[in-house]
């Protein structure tokens, strides 16, 4: 049998550790996660008839910090590893070769007198043994992976080895060798401990669609159902989360094909770029479907940095894929934003000169920046590869790549210090009728650029005013005043209690008709009474105290109003009524019913403010007694 070239990688440089970055960035931002937490929290806490505005946008506002609880699970399984290599090895199946279900059946030799020839198994094992002592591997029967690395405690590291590499290694044992030094490359970088099989970064990446579609497709969904979904502040906040779906994946995507082109890259500097290419086209349909895509690099970008690695051209592209991300992520927050301000009741041309100065500041306030210059200047002193004069294999680092990487932060943040751009005078309302501020909707990687940004000293937490009263609400024709101001001449002194027979009709004036059924709804068997001052009065909360206007032998016009208040919101609701009396033991009740409801919060600095309205015109029979 033909034996195989020597598979040891020459010393060559890899690209700079983007991932770790991009974990300690998450790290910084926890301190605001948790601050935003507990702002959106209390939108959770209502939700009636004219507060699903509200409620839907804390909903709204919470897909923003799902990656919080990525990056808190991320520091539990750097913290355990070996609960997460349990966990992994369960959910894959993931076995040791000698364990009694992977075990090779006993092989005879083909000729007498012959050994056997050693398992696959076995021969996996030596390989990597030789190239990565102490790594152990675990054999799945499963389907849909070749192989993946991942920590089987602080100091020890495992490869699952999947059905397609079997296959694989039995046809074709140099491309199979190929994908295994790939998975090697991964653990010279310590990165298995950040990605590989149970990544919450991975599992960050897979999951996002499925948010997209259940907190941001089916809440707004909901406010075109109830009526409020011209709310500008909800408008804003969707703009926003829209726009944060892809701005949250673009640092991570980077990371990670950044993280699979330099493992790439390692097994084509051990095996040849040839036989790693062959192999990655042998794989390309069974390893990166779907949503691996996602966190996987597409199969033809990873070939040619593969075919072209010691270009120019190739170490460009894995250097800077991840700055580029984070450059394409500014951008994102900026598009995002100028939308949200002129939602919210802004100019367009106050709204992108606030962005655009709110953008600027963020390139030196804003510690990414500043993270990116340091791993920069400081990769190739840690990865100390230098030309080899003597050594023809070895490679060194192109000038043109060290000069590029050091000088997009660079020019960013010399372009962050200049005084290019200043907000408008007078912030960014000040053209505008006096509006709402933008909602506080800074994710993980926002920086400190979004909407609800504010622009002066902290505003105080105090409630807003009392709403002001719809305009346009129908209005009941007056009767003739009576002198006395009582029920009527022909009645008798004292109280009189009516209780509702039936809701004839209920109409929306603003909002929906479900809204409009749902009140009619709950003053079905209210009782009412009548008292001496004239003053009508139900058992239920959706009806203030009213005060009669007019009266005449047989109508009384009543009207009221009352404005209840917490802590961050303002709800008034205003009634007008028609009490109309027969000469049966029945009346007729008809009702004019709207509620407005001002909320406005202070989080972490940042106002926002929403204001949602209802109005209802509803008929109701009435029986005496």
């Amino acid at each position: 049998m033909r034996k195989p070239p020597p598979l040891r990688p020459a010393r060559s440089w890899g690209p700079p550790p983007w991932l770790w970055l991009t974990l300690l960035l998450f790290l910084a931002e926890i301190p605001a996660l948790i601050g935003l937490t507990l702002g959106v929290g209390t939108g959770l806490g209502r939700f009636g008839e004219t507060g699903r505005g509200r409620f839907v946008t804390a909903v709204l506002s919470l897909v923003q910090l799902l990656p919080l609880f990525f990056l808190l699970a991320a520091l539990l399984a750097l913290l355990a590893p070996r609960a997460r290599c349990r966990s992994v090895e369960r959910r894959y199946g993931l076995l040791a070769p000698d364990d009694p279900l992977m075990a090779p059946p006993s092989a005879a030799s083909g000729n007498p007198g012959e050994p056997a020839e050693p398992h696959f198994s076995a021969r996996m094992t030596a390989f990597v043994d030789e190239h990565a002592p102490g790594t152990r591997l675990r054999l799945s029967t499963r389907k849909g992976l070749t192989a993946r690395v991942y920590p089987g405690g602080w100091r020890t590291t495992r490869i699952g080895v999947f059905a397609p590499l079997v296959h694989l290694w039995q046809t074709d044992v140099e491309a199979a060798r190929a994908v295994l030094l790939h998975e090697l490359g991964h653990l010279r970088q310590g990165e298995q401990h950040v990605t590989g099989l149970g990544s919450p970064f991975t599992a960050l990446v897979r999951i996002w669609p499925y948010v997209l579609a259940g907190f941001v497709v089916l809440p707004v969904t909901l406010l075109f159902v109830t009526g409020n979904a011209t709310a500008r502040l909800t408008l804003a906040e969707v703009v926003l989360v829209l726009f944060s779906v892809p701005k949250v994946l673009l640092l991570v995507v980077g990371a990670l094909w950044s993280a699979e082109l330099g493992a790439d890259r390692f097994a084509a500097r051990a095996a040849g770029p040839d036989t790693v290419v062959r192999a990655l086209r042998r794989l390309e349909k069974g390893d990166h479907g779907g949503l691996a895509r996602l966190y996987h690099p597409p199969v033809r970008m990873r070939i040619w940095c593969v075919s072209h690695g010691e270009t120019a051209g190739a170490q460009l592209l894995l250097t800077l894929l991840w700055p580029l991300a984070l450059f394409a992520q500014l951008l994102l927050t900026t598009l995002g934003a100028v939308p949200a301000y002129v939602l919210l009741g802004a100019s367009s041309d106050r709204a992108t000169r606030q962005v655009l100065a709110l953008s600027h500041e963020s390139l030196v306030t804003q510690p990414a920046w500043w993270a990116t210059l340091a791993v920069a200047l400081v990769w190739p002193l840690v990865t100390g590869v230098r030309p080899a004069r003597r050594d023809p294999s070895a490679t060194s680092r192109s000038a043109k790549v060290y000069v590029a990487v050091v000088l997009v932060p660079t020019v960013l943040l010399l372009v962050g210090l200049l005084p290019l751009v200043s907000r408008p005078a007078g912030g960014v309302f000040a053209d505008d009728r006096p509006g709402p501020t933008a909602p506080a909707t800074q994710g993980p990687s926002d920086g400190g650029t979004g909407a609800g940004a504010t622009t002066t000293a902290c505003p105080s937490r105090a409630a807003p005013p009392d709403p002001a009263r719809p305009p346009g609400l129908p209005a009941f024709a007056p009767g003739t005043p009576s002198p006395s101001g009582d029920g009527g001449p022909d009645r008798p002194p004292g109280p009189r209690t009516f209780r509702t027979l039936d809701v004839t009709s209920a109409d929306a004036v603003a909002g929906t008709r479900t809204q409009a059924q749902d009140v009619g709804d709950r003053l079905r068997g209210a009782r009412w009474t009548l008292h001496d001052d004239g003053t009508l009065t139900a058992d239920r909360a959706e009806v203030p105290a009213l005060r009669t206007t007019s009266v005449d032998a047989t109508t009384r016009l009543l009207t009221g109003q009352r404005t209840e208040r917490t802590d961050v919101s303002a709800t008034t609701t205003w009634m007008e009524a028609r009490l109309v009396g027969g000469a049966g033991p029945t009346a007729r009740l008809d009702l004019v019913r709207a509620a407005t409801r001002d909320t406005r919060a202070v989080v972490a600095c940042r106002e926002f403010t929403s204001t949602s309205s209802t109005a209802q015109r509803l008929s109701l029979t009435l029986g005496e007694g």
